[in-house]
């Protein structure tokens, strides 16, 4: 359905989007309104696991390349 926002040249523009996409996208943003807390705990969980795997991999290839010397 985004898609359709780009492409007909709405560009997010609220005021020239149809009233069919504006009640869709009121309705989105209610029913997940309540779960913005939870959504930005798993973001930050996210990236905490994103960093760990990046040093646990830079540490796996460091060590491997100093066992191959």
């Amino acid at each position: 359905m985004m898609g359709h926002i780009f492409d007909g040249g709405y560009y997010g523009n609220w005021d020239s989007m149809p009233e069919s996409m504006r009640q869709m996208m009121q309705k989105y943003y209610q029913n997940v309104s309540s779960y913005w807390p939870f959504l930005g705990l798993m973001r930050f969980i996210t990236w905490i696991l994103i960093v760990m795997l990046l040093v646990a991999l830079i540490r796996y290839f460091w060590l491997k390349g100093n066992k191959e010397k």
